[in-house]
């Protein structure tokens, strides 16, 4: 890979930096140390620094930043890991319950099938039902008009009828 050359501004000094990385990362590589040495100088100690103190104290803020940057790094990991088993965890539920679905959806199609055969059975028992209550209906009428000729012949021979006399006690005379 073709090495770059760029230059950078660090603590108000240009320094030619050589590398595979790309201008814009070492620009931003430059501009990091910068601020940190910037955090250093802004510092409210009173003390003078030697610039060998200095050194060592950039160089301890950013191996803490870097450990932090591992520790963070370590902790998304262990997220999106459990992520992971969850979501597996949550397909296999989702296959359970897909099976589980369609089972139920099965027995739905059969107890639907059992209706309509249940209700076929029902018209046919109401037909016929139906047709034995019109014959019932057509038996009782044909009995009324029997006993209403019955009645009306008992009703035209009342000599026919035998006489009731109703007898009382002695006990008005």
């Amino acid at each position: 890979m073709e090495k770059n050359r760029v230059e950078v501004v660090i603590d108000g000094q240009i320094i030619t930096l050589v590398s595979e990385e790309k201008e814009e990362y070492m620009q931003k590589v430059a501009l990091y140390i910068d601020k940190k040495l910037g955090e250093i100088k802004s510092s409210k100690s009173n003390k003078p620094v030697s610039e060998h103190l200095r050194t060592l104290l950039i160089s301890a803020n950013i191996a803490d930043d870097y450990f932090k940057s591992i520790e963070q790094r370590r902790v998304l990991e262990d997220t999106h890991e459990a992520y992971v088993n969850e979501m597996g965890l949550m397909q296999e539920e989702n296959i359970l319950l897909t099976e589980k679905f369609h089972e139920l959806q099965a027995q739905l199609s059969h107890v639907k099938e059992q209706h309509v055969r249940e209700v076929g059975h029902l018209s046919e028992e109401n037909i016929r039902l139906t047709d034995l209550n019109r014959e019932l209906q057509a038996q009782l009428s044909h009995a009324n008009k029997e006993l209403e000729e019955y009645i009306s012949t008992f009703d035209g021979n009342q000599d026919d009828r035998p006489k009731v006399v109703n007898f009382s006690s002695g006990a008005g005379r």
